[in-house]
């Protein structure tokens, strides 16, 4: 069996910059296999561990279809597609503005409501929203989580979820009174699905603070596209397949063919956060959101 890691990406914003294909100017990291306490470079970004990527050109993602009690499921849906459209064949100025060679694709919405990877079966790639209650304990305030798997030898990523805490937080999709911007979310979070860490740049969406009540966060910056353009660059040989691995899943409720169960050896052993790191070839760290003071608002550090 191949080595796997789930990972997330602690609130601190774990990454390293890509070496040697990037002016020292721009500011973005990259997530890496590096886990625990890592090394970092003059960034703060871990500098070991190879750097996450997907090997395709082409993504998919899924809706669970419940969605939130708290937004109509088809603003949820617009907001999602344009976050990820964020990420999707952006141009490159630093490459005479060819795109990148990422794109995303919707897929069907699904029942299932868990962020698992199942080595042996299908699965799907989710966006899920916790309502009544938010697991992941002992980071104060979080935003969303997203859990990557990918494999710890190469940092090739297998499968991601993006889980979003709408137990203890407004959210909304319009423009005229913004609380917890839903567009701005997804479109941070859509960069750690991606391998991105957070980025020491203030203007970017993958900077680790978020502000209540502002949506800059929704369009990426330059230091974004930077990021995206180095990992993604254009001309890059990729296939086109947004199947998840292992196919496309429909429930949780079969251990084979799963949409986001893992595999059953692991499903009794899944404490939250950074407690299942070292489960012999996996582990799992948690990427979440803390809230801090930013502009004289209540802020939110984004996962």
């Amino acid at each position: 069996m191949r080595p796997w890691l789930t990972a997330g990406l602690l609130a601190a914003g774990l990454g390293t910059t890509l070496l040697g294909t990037v002016p020292e100017a721009q500011a973005f990291c990259r997530s890496t296999t590096c886990r625990g306490d890592c090394p970092t470079d003059d960034q703060g970004c871990p500098s070991s561990g190879k750097p996450l990527y997907w090997p395709g050109a082409c993504l998919g993602f899924d809706l669970q279809k419940s969605g939130t009690q708290s937004l109509d499921l088809a603003d949820v849906r617009i907001a999602v597609q344009k976050s990820f459209r964020q990420w999707s064949e952006v141009p490159c100025p630093a490459l005479k503005g060819n795109l990148a060679s990422l794109s995303f694709t919707e897929l069907p919405d699904v029942a299932c409501a868990k962020s698992q990877y199942n080595p042996d079966g299908q699965n799907v790639n989710v966006v899920l929203f916790r309502d009544d209650d938010w697991k992941y304990k002992g980071i104060d305030g979080t935003l969303a989580k997203t859990a990557v798997t990918y494999d710890d030898r190469t940092g090739e990523i297998f499968d991601a979820d993006i889980e979003i805490n709408a137990a203890f937080n407004n959210l909304t999709v319009g423009d005229a009174k913004v609380g917890y911007d839903l567009r701005t979310i997804v479109t941070h979070e859509a960069g750690h699905f991606i391998g991105l860490a957070h980025s020491p740049d203030p203007n970017a969406s993958m900077y680790a603070t978020y502000a209540p009540g502002t949506a800059a966060g929704r369009v990426l910056s330059d230091d974004d596209i930077a990021a995206l353009c180095a990992v993604y660059p254009p001309g890059r040989q990729a296939a086109c397949d947004s199947t998840p691995k292992g196919g496309i899943g429909a429930s949780c409720d079969d251990p084979v063919k799963s949409g986001c169960a893992v595999a059953p050896s692991l499903e009794a052993a899944t404490p939250p956060l950074e407690a299942l790191a070292g489960l012999g070839a996996f582990g799992t760290l948690a990427l979440v959101t803390r809230w801090t003071r930013r502009a004289r608002r209540r802020g939110k550090a984004r996962a």
